[in-house]
């Protein structure tokens, strides 16, 4: 049996944390996409909906990038969780500050599904930031 080296069992960890913010991303997008339909603001249901199709999407992907071990695959795939986590935040930042059109009764309107929304998408940016580090440095080590 082969023992796993703690890069290996920091990938593996890095999977779950990472596979669990992208579902729990998922689930508050669809828990609340209802709401964007019901006002009409179908811009932003589509944009919510590239949110769900992502994050799902993303689950599978990195896990095959990190099973397989190509470091420009892994580097890619967890820069783009880190670029989805990063724009879903500053869109929901956006939202309750500035505003978006049609959303101005967002403004201010910190309500608890968006900061559960932000509970996940923090700690995956943190976490996807880490692992970009991780594979770079990899990278450098291998060459």
């Amino acid at each position: 049996m082969r023992t796993r080296t703690v890069d290996e069992t920091g990938s593996l960890a890095a999977l779950g944390l990472a596979s669990v913010a992208l579902a729990g991303m998922s689930y508050c997008h669809i828990r609340d996409i209802g709401m964007e339909f019901d006002e009409h603001v179908y811009y932003m249901a589509g944009l919510f909906c590239c949110d769900i199709a992502l994050s799902l999407a993303f689950i599978p992907a990195l896990i095959l990038t990190e099973l397989r071990e190509f470091a420009r695959s892994r580097q890619v795939m967890w820069a783009a969780t880190a670029a989805l986590a990063a724009a879903t935040i500053v869109g929901f930042v956006w939202s309750r500050t500035i505003g978006f059109p049609q959303m101005a009764d967002h403004i201010g309107n910190w309500d608890a599904l968006g900061i559960t929304s932000l509970a996940f998408e923090g700690p995956l940016l943190a976490l996807s930031l880490v692992m970009l580090t991780q594979v770079a440095r990899t990278r450098r080590y291998r060459r």
